[in-house]
């Protein structure tokens, strides 16, 4: 069985409970959100009802209506022209005196153009405040800095500490046989093959002056230390762990 029913657009967006009318009856039904034309089962009572759902905007005025207002509005208009084709005249006007055709702005107040004179016709800035360069002249043309005040060295015209003494290099002159640091002179490197070598360098410990560190090597017979000192300051430092040769050995 199918039926007929009229919904308001917000009925038909949000869905509604209508009232169908059967023929055991009328019965309340809900109808889910729908749109024009769609054809809904639902169940009323026993039996399921086919609705056809019809979409109507009651606040929209019927077609009927629509042309009654065109019309009157045709009406309206059609007077006011009637009106104002009555009204227009010509002449002079009797009552006031006046002309009627003569306007009293027949001479335009403002046909002369206040505006025609440009006031910035002279340009205030033809001369400008910059042609003189603020910076031609260079403040910096002198390098100050091209005397190098690093050239004289600080710590005076002392020669280059010699390299240590690697080992395995052979040194002469004579070494105290103590352990107790004492100054010696005329040390100097020589050819191991030479006759004045008495001695052959088997470790070097640099940044010390202490001779003890050679204790912990057990091949060490003499210890040498050699320190290079600028402007009464130690620079370098090194101990040398010795053993003797030839007759300087034991």
């Amino acid at each position: 069985m199918e039926l007929s029913i009229s919904l308001t657009p917000q009925q038909a967006a949000s869905g509604a409970v209508v009232t169908v009318p059967l023929p055991s009856g009328t019965t309340r039904v809900r109808v889910p959100p729908v749109r024009d034309g769609d054809l809904v089962r639902v169940r009323a009572g026993e039996s399921e009802v086919l609705l056809r759902i019809r979409v109507t905007n009651p606040a929209t005025p019927s077609r009927g209506l629509q042309w009654l207002g065109v019309l009157a509005v045709a009406a309206v208009l059609v007077f006011l022209v009637v009106l104002a084709n009555e009204g227009d005249g010509s002449g002079s006007d009797s009552a006031s005196g006046v002309d009627s055709t003569s306007s009293p702005y027949a001479e335009e107040p403002y046909s002369e153009d206040p505006y025609t004179a440009d006031p910035y016709t002279e340009d205030p800035y033809t001369e400008d405040p910059y042609t003189e360069d603020p910076y031609s002249e260079e403040p910096y043309t002198e390098d100050p800095y091209s005397e190098d005040p690093y050239t004289e060295d600080p710590y005076g015209t002392e020669s280059e500490a010699p390299d240590p003494y690697e080992s395995g290099t052979c040194l002469n002159g004579t070494l105290p046989d103590s352990t107790t640091a004492q100054e010696v002179s005329g040390v100097e490197e020589v050819s191991c093959s030479a006759s004045d070598a008495h001695y052959k360098v088997i470790e070097t410990i640099p940044l010390t002056s202490e001779l003890s560190r050679c204790n912990a090597n057990p091949q060490t017979q003499y210890a040498f230390s050699y320190s290079y000192t600028r402007n009464g300051m130690p620079y370098y430092e090194y101990v040398y762990c010795l053993v003797g040769l030839g007759s300087y050995g034991y």
